[in-house]
């Protein structure tokens, strides 16, 4: 029976595809249940729909970040506009990539038994890596790869502060009718702190937010096939 769980998150809303790995571990969820009561009691159902919606939501803020610049080219305000659009979308970006990795450390260690307090369970822990590593030295191997993108996205999520500058930073900066480009973009590396910003910040290394998404994309969707693979062995594993 299919659950179809990829039809209860942002992708059902969008034109954007479901990911293979989704689509495949709903197809071994076809021959393992028969029921929609056996299917929703097995908490592989429940990791992989969490672990779907969760990079959907990634995939629903890199859309709406594109479409702020898109939509407001011809208003008259439309560089303001989607600057602003820009960052609120960005927090939300961050945000949706946080609860993703948080989903995966969580999938991990629901299925391999880790017994990490809920503070712990996550990719920045180094508890949550040490008893992976300790208790299931292949499936470690397979994830370590991810690290530095882990310790990198993480990072974005936790210097947002001194990464996303105000507009009224920018203008400062760069004038009053700032271009474009120099509106979207945000610090690539936080040399000094919020309080500091209304300093000289002209040779700042700058990003465009989208080139980050195109940059991680691609370890999310790694992540999300890694793990799509540990939740298909788990369902061949005798229960207990």
């Amino acid at each position: 029976m299919r659950t179809r769980f990829y039809e209860r998150t942002a992708y059902h809303l969008s034109d954007q595809p479901v990911p293979s790995c989704f689509m495949r571990l709903d197809e071994v969820f076809d021959q393992r249940f028969s029921t929609f009561e056996e299917a929703y009691n097995d908490p592989c159902v429940v990791m992989a729909e969490s672990l779907c919606g969760r990079m959907a939501d990634v995939e629903l803020y890199a859309f709406l970040i594109e479409d702020a610049r898109k939509r407001h080219t011809v208003d008259p305000k439309a560089e303001e506009k989607a600057a602003i659009l820009t960052r609120s979308f960005w927090v939300g970006y961050l945000g949706a990539g946080r609860a993703l990795l948080d989903v995966g450390a969580a999938t991990l260690a629901g299925v391999y038994g880790l017994s990490l307090t809920p503070t712990t369970i996550t990719f920045g822990s180094g508890d949550f890596w040490q008893q992976l590593a300790a208790s299931q030295p292949n499936v470690h191997r397979r994830y370590h790869p991810l690290r530095l993108f882990f310790t990198e996205f993480l990072r974005w999520t936790s210097e947002s502060a001194h990464r996303i500058p105000p507009i009224l930073v920018i203008e400062a900066q760069f004038g009053r009718y700032a271009p474009r480009d120099n509106r979207l973009r945000f610090y690539d590396e936080p040399t000094f702190t919020l309080a500091e910003m209304s300093n000289d910040t002209l040779h700042a290394r700058w990003i465009d937010p989208l080139a980050l998404h195109d940059r991680w994309k691609p370890q999310f969707m790694l992540l999300c096939e890694k793990l799509a693979v540990d939740l298909e062995q788990a369902l061949e594993r005798p229960r207990r």
